[in-house]
């Protein structure tokens, strides 16, 4: 009986094996192409840059402003502003009082800017802006107590640049007086003159730069 019962056995088994045999999953093939290297992206062209147009500086001319003379114990304010020698500046509001017209600067320029020079409107010009200028400096000029109080004298020649607005965009100090009083005072001074009058059209600049010397000098009692 019991070789029986393990025959039947096994023929069950057999016949469940045979009513769900067991199928494999599918396998799927992915071939894949071998790797290539990209192409290389056309370069982008870099943009042109501009051209910046070279600085054009005006050799020295005389912008002669006298500074009104103060008679009293105490030693004057006034600051008296000699020669200057003219180079590219910025441009400023324009000063209602105006000095006497200064001679023309000669300017080493290019054919375009030397050209325009030969009209005598453009000179008139330039020189009616330089005294327009030196006229507003004068205006704001003042003598630094401290420095009065301690005798301090000297010449400051400061270099400064005028837009063609008319705003001082550069200062500094050129050739120190010897006293840091002084130098210190010149370069509060070029930030109160600005705005100065605006370089005229006819002056065909975008900006003018200045070397101008500025004397302190007290009177004696």
């Amino acid at each position: 009986m019991l070789t029986a019962h393990v025959v039947v056995g096994l023929l069950v088994v057999g016949w469940v094996t045979q009513s769900h045999p067991i199928v494999p999953e599918p396998v799927v093939l992915v071939e894949l192409p071998p790797e290539t290297s990209p192409l290389p992206l056309p370069a982008a062209a870099s943009p042109q840059q501009p051209v910046q147009p070279r600085e054009q500086i005006l050799e020295p001319m005389s912008l002669p402003v006298e500074a009104p003379r103060i008679d009293a114990p105490v030693p004057p304010d006034a600051v008296t502003l000699p020669p200057s020698a003219i180079a590219p500046v910025r441009q400023v509001a324009p000063a209602p009082a105006v000095v006497a017209p200064a001679p023309q600067p000669r300017v080493a320029e290019s054919s375009q800017a030397s050209a325009g020079s030969d009209d005598p409107r453009a000179k008139k010009k330039a020189a009616d802006y330089y005294a327009q200028l030196m006229a507003h400096l004068n205006r704001k000029k003042s003598y630094p107590s401290e420095a009065k109080k301690a005798r301090q004298q000297g010449v400051v020649t400061v270099r400064f640049t005028v837009a063609r607005s008319g705003a001082v965009t550069e200062a500094a100090i050129k050739r120190s007086s010897g006293f840091d009083v002084l130098d210190r005072a010149t370069l509060d001074l070029m930030g109160r003159v600005s705005p100065l009058p605006p370089i005229p059209n006819e002056m065909n600049r975008d900006s003018v730069t200045i070397s101008l010397p500025i004397s302190y000098a007290l009177n004696a009692k």
